[in-house]
C-alpha cells in the first residue's frame, strides 16, 4: 500500500532457490492463500533481548574499528553499524546522497541503523562512514549490496462500496498525511527493556512489499505485514512509546500510529475499535485496539507497519534485528 509504483515481479525458480529458508517457506505459504486480505544525541535504551551476533565484517582506520552486522541488505531491509575507538565526538554515514547520524551508547561505542527503501534498485551503492575526533576526521568507505527481495504480485478485489478507495488522489493524500506525522525524529528512545515483538501471534498473510493490483487495474505497494485476525481480536503495541495518531484514515481505516523514538514508528490499521488516544504513553504489549475490516480492506485482519526516518521497512526484519544494550 504505497504511492510508489514499480514493475510487476514474479518469483522465478532461481529466486526461490536463493531466498533464506524461513522466507521461502513464508512465501510458499502466502502464494497458497485463497482469499486476498488488506489493502493497504542522548540515548540510553536497552534494546532487543537477544545474544549479540558476530559482525559480518570489520574495518580498521586510524585506530578506529567499524563493525558491520550484515553482509548485504534486501530491498526494504535494515542493518546495524558499530563504531568504536578513542576520541570519537560524533559520527554519521552517507548513503544515496543522504546523511544519517550514529548515536553513542553506554558501552562507549557508536551505533547506527541502516535502512533501505523497498523501491531501491538492486545493486551496490557506496557507503561512507565519517567519525569526527577533536583534531581529525576518520573516513571508512565500502560498498553496500542491495539484493532483490523477490516481491510478488497479488490482486486486491474490493467490494463495490469500497472501490472508490483505489483512487490515486486518496492514496496520495493519505501518504502525505503520514509523512507529516512520521517526519519528526524524537532524540530519546521511548521503548523499554522488553524491546520489540510482534503485535499478534497468529499466522502471517500478505508480506511486506507485495505489488497490489487494485480493482481499477492500478498497481500499488503493500507497506506492511498482514496477520490473520477475526473482528474484535486484541492487538498489542510492538513496543513502548507514545501514540501520535488514533483515528480514521481512508485507506488504513481505524488506525493507531506509535512513536518509539529515534525515528522509529509503528502503525496498526483496519481496527474495529481504538483503545488509546493521541499523546498517550503506552507500554510494550499494551492492547491498543481491536482488529477489524475498516478502510481499504477485503477481509478482517491486522495490517501493521514499521517506519524508520520516514521509510517503510520490513517489519519482520526489524523485529529479528539484534540491537545493543
Amino acid at each position: 500500500m504505497s504511492h510508489l509504483h514499480g514493475p510487476d515481479r514474479q518469483l522465478s525458480p532461481m529466486t526461490l532457490l536463493t531466498l533464506p529458508l524461513f522466507r521461502l517457506l513464508l512465501v510458499l505459504a502466502v502464494l497458497g492463500l485463497v482469499v486476498p486480505l488488506s489493502a493497504q544525541d542522548d540515548l540510553s535504551p536497552i534494546f532487543q533481548p537477544a545474544p549479540p551476533p558476530l559482525p559480518s565484517s570489520l574495518q580498521v582506520e586510524a585506530d578506529l574499528r567499524l563493525e558491520v552486522y550484515f553482509p548485504a541488505l534486501n530491498q526494504g531491509g535494515i542493518g546495524l553499524l558499530r563504531l568504536n575507538g578513542d576520541g570519537i565526538e560524533r559520527a554519521h554515514y552517507t548513503l544515496r546522497s543522504s546523511d544519517y547520524p550514529f548515536v553513542a551508547l553506554a558501552d562507549d561505542a557508536w551505533y547506527a541503523l541502516v535502512a533501505v527503501d523497498m523501491e531501491t534498485a538492486p545493486r551496490s551503492y557506496p557507503l561512507t562512514i565519517v567519525a569526527q575526533r577533536a583534531f581529525d576526521a576518520v573516513t571508512f568507505k565500502r560498498d553496500l549490496r542491495i539484493n532483490d527481495a523477490g516481491y510478488y504480485v497479488q490482486n486486491l478485489d474490493l467490494s463495490a462500496d469500497r472501490a472508490y478507495l483505489s483512487a490515486v488522489e486518496i492514496e496520495a493524500r493519505e501518504f502525505e498525511r503520514l509523512a507529516n506525522m512520521t517526519g519528526k525524529v524524537t532524540p530519546l528512545a521511548l521503548w523499554d527493556e522488553t524491546g520489540f515483538e510482534r503485535p499478534l501471534d497468529t499466522a502471517l498473510a500478505t508480506p511486506f512489499g507485495t505489488y497490489r493490483i487494485l480493482t481499477d487495474g492500478r498497481r500499488t505497494r503493500h507497506t506492511g505485514w498482514d496477520q490473520q485476525a477475526a473482528v474484535g481480536t486484541p492487538i498489542r503495541a510492538i513496543a513502548a512509546g507514545e501514540v501520535v495518531f488514533a483515528d480514521s484514515l481512508e485507506i488504513r481505516g481505524n488506525t493507531v500510529l506509535v512513536n518509539h523514538g529515534q525515528g522509529i514508528y509503528s502503525l496498526y490499521a483496519h481496527f474495529s475499535d481504538l483503545l488509546v488516544a493521541p499523546d498517550q504513553r503506552i507500554a510494550a504489549g499494551q492492547i491498543i485496539g481491536l482488529s477489524g475490516n475498516t478502510g481499504r480492506s477485503s477481509a478482517p485482519h491486522l495490517h501493521w507497519e514499521v517506519l524508520l526516518r520516514g521509510r517503510w521497512i520490513d517489519g519482520l526484519a526489524f523485529l529479528d534485528l539484534w540491537l545493543p544494550s
